[in-house]
């Protein structure tokens, strides 16, 4: 049986598309199911939030800068 670094190093070698039709095989499909719930909750928590005044977005070109400095802050 292989091991989960051997699994692991195999399915990089995967395409996109292969490495989701792995995951979706051996995913509980009551995980993947509680995971798109769970999210879509907070979609319409924050999309409320926006909605009513209390959050609002950032452009990307800040977003990106912000992550660019802490990259390479580090």
């Amino acid at each position: 049986m292989a091991t989960a670094p051997q699994v692991i190093a195999l399915a990089i070698e995967l395409s996109e598309e292969e490495r989701k039709v792995v995951v979706d095989e051996i995913s509980p499909k009551e995980s993947v199911e509680e995971l798109a719930r769970a999210w879509s909750e907070e979609i319409d928590r924050r999309a409320a939030r926006v909605r009513a005044g209390e959050s609002k977005g950032r452009g990307a070109d800040e977003v990106f800068a912000r992550i660019e400095a802490k990259l390479h802050s580090r």
